[in-house]
């Protein structure tokens, strides 16, 4: 992602970035579930009923820690995501045909 700040669509000033501290967020997450895991390893047998729900809050939030912190950024004046650094479909280039094509045609 380039360090443009203006939307590539509305030329806005406003891109909205995911914060630098993200990356922390992602660790903690992990941090959760391998928490999660010890104590379910102390409840004895009891852990097979455990385990369901300690791969569903784990998912959820290892998942929603990802989203947040490596987010693409979205401009707050038009609402959409602003990739700057794919090409628009007008600015791509065109691509020849293979020559079995061409023969075929």
């Amino acid at each position: 992602m380039s360090s443009n700040q203006m939307c590539p669509r509305c030329h806005h000033t406003s891109l909205r970035r995911p914060p630098a501290w993200g990356a922390a967020v992602v660790a903690l997450a992990w941090a959760f579930v391998a928490a999660m895991l010890f104590v379910s390893a102390l409840i004895g047998p009891f852990i097979m009923f455990a385990v369901p729900l300690i791969f569903a809050f784990g998912a959820g939030a290892v998942r929603s820690a990802h989203d947040f912190a490596f987010a693409p950024p979205h401009c707050g004046g038009c609402g959409k995501v602003a990739l700057a650094d794919s090409p628009t479909p007008a600015s791509a280039p065109e691509r020849e045909l293979a020559p079995a094509l061409v023969r075929a045609a």
